[in-house]
């Protein structure tokens, strides 16, 4: 036996023990539903063997998709033609930061703040982010009064939006949401059916007679109201944007409690001027008494002359 062979076999076995020891447990995999839009994707191919890549948000890092990830149908054929625009919701499995597999999830949540920004989509073309994964054009926000009040209102007092989205997963498309975010502020009614909620607009045409009512109430007292702007939507061909949106407002406030009233004092000065006789009634008692006295002595003394004779 070559005892200096045996020797190395055992000195790299240690080298690589001690490696597996220093480097702890691989990794597990990690699953998480990415929600919104992605961008510059690019498919792997398994036959190259070459790696695809996949952006999500506006302003995610690219993240490498292995060569031979799984991508569940439809996505394989379909993610390419969802990039950059349509929001989505996909199942991501990632293994030491590379992506294994990609599906379409049935659903996902997206909770944040909303921003306007200019240009974005191009040189006068304004629009609003929903944190990085939704973006809407004011041009189309100007012609649909569903989604004015829901995301200008939130950029305007500074609230996040919560959007939910259900996902077709035969297509990967959005097929209904439900959007929510609370507004609280002072009430401001304006001339054209608008109204104000701090600084949000509401239109209009999603203010039903019973909030309107509500909110003219808090106006009147003065007081600050809480709006919570609940909606429902899905795709509509015939729709602005081809999105058809309903909106419900739940209104509340608080009306002033009334100011505290002050004791009442009870009048005494009557019952004073009772408790004390007044000159002219002491005089009236005096000339009464006097008057009995002398009636009294006539009758006395008419009396005795009757006895007498």
């Amino acid at each position: 036996m070559d005892v200096l062979a045996l020797r190395r076999g055992v000195v790299a076995s240690l080298v690589a023990l001690t490696a597996l020891i220093l480097a702890g447990p691989a990794a597990a995999a990690t699953t998480t539903v990415e929600c919104g839009l992605f961008r510059d994707y690019f498919a792997p191919d398994p036959l190259g063997p070459t790696t695809g890549s996949i952006s999500f948000g506006l302003l995610g890092a690219p993240e490498t998709i292995a060569a031979d990830a799984t991508l569940t149908p439809p996505a394989d054929t379909n993610l390419a033609s969802l990039t950059g625009g349509v929001p989505t919701a996909l199942t991501v499995v990632r293994d030491a930061g590379v992506i294994t597999s990609l599906s379409f999830a049935t659903s996902c949540t997206l909770t944040d703040d909303v921003a306007f920004v200019d240009d974005l989509f191009g040189p006068g073309a304004d629009g609003y982010v929903v944190g990085d994964r939704l973006v809407a054009p004011i041009s189309l926000l100007d012609i649909h009064d569903g989604l004015s009040a829901l995301i200008p209102t939130a950029a305007a007092n500074g609230v996040p939006l919560t959007l939910i989205f259900s996902i077709d997963t035969s297509m990967g498309t959005p097929s209904a949401f439900d959007a929510q975010l609370t507004l609280v502020g002072e009430v401001e009614l304006e001339g054209d059916g608008d109204i104000l909620i701090g600084a949000a607009r509401l239109p209009n045409s999603v203010i039903s007679n019973q909030a309107r009512g509500l909110l003219a109430e808090a106006a009147e007292l003065g007081v600050e109201a809480t709006v919570v702007v609940i909606g429902e939507g899905g795709p509509d061909a015939g729709s602005p944007g081809g999105v058809a949106m309903a909106i419900s407002l739940d209104v509340s406030f608080e009306a002033p409690a009334p100011p505290p009233s002050e004791p009442t004092v009870p009048d005494t000065s009557m019952l004073g001027a009772a408790a004390r006789p007044t000159p002219w009634l002491l005089g009236a008692l005096l000339l009464l008494l006097g008057a009995g006295w002398v009636l009294g002595a006539r009758i006395f003394s008419a009396g005795r002359y009757s006895a007498h004779e």
